[in-house]
């Protein structure tokens, strides 16, 4: 299973009861647009410090992505997942680089090149941003669905 992190964000009962209020449907849509915004801004820094570093591969930055998991495949009310969207290339010499595979070499590392952790270092930095970016999309559906 891959590697994950997840933040809480704790104190916010008062938002949580307004919500509550609102209609089920709107909720949400209000959460998936909440975290749907958030994911954004970490994937933007990751892709953002792979430019920074100057990656060689031009693949994983414009693969770096952003989705929202079905409803299958979570029990909370929205969850988005920063990724890398796998793709496969096929190079010279009948060889297929995958982007995952990339992506994951570049986050860690290997024997023979150090770590460079876009993602890990993209939520890290910005998470503050991406709590306020939820607070803020929350706080406007809740103003917009009158509760």
């Amino acid at each position: 299973m891959a590697n994950q992190i997840t933040f809480r964000m704790d104190g916010l009962q008062e938002l949580g009861q307004r919500m509550r209020k609102l209609s089920e449907k709107v909720a949400k849509q209000a959460a998936g647009r909440a975290t749907g915004r958030a994911a954004a801004i970490v994937k933007k820094a990751a892709r953002n410090r792979l430019k920074a570093e100057r990656v060689d591969t031009h693949l994983l930055e414009k693969h770096v992505i952003s989705k929202k998991l079905p409803k299958s495949k979570t029990q909370l009310t929205s969850e988005h997942i920063v990724t890398v969207k796998k793709v496969i290339y096929h190079r010279a010499g009948n060889k297929r680089v995958a982007t995952r595979k990339v992506g994951s070499l570049v986050e860690f590392g290997t024997v023979n090149m150090p770590a460079v952790p876009y993602l890990r270092t993209g939520l890290s930095n910005n998470l503050d941003k991406a709590k306020d970016a939820m607070r803020t999309t929350l706080e406007k559906a809740i103003i917009k669905g009158g509760a």
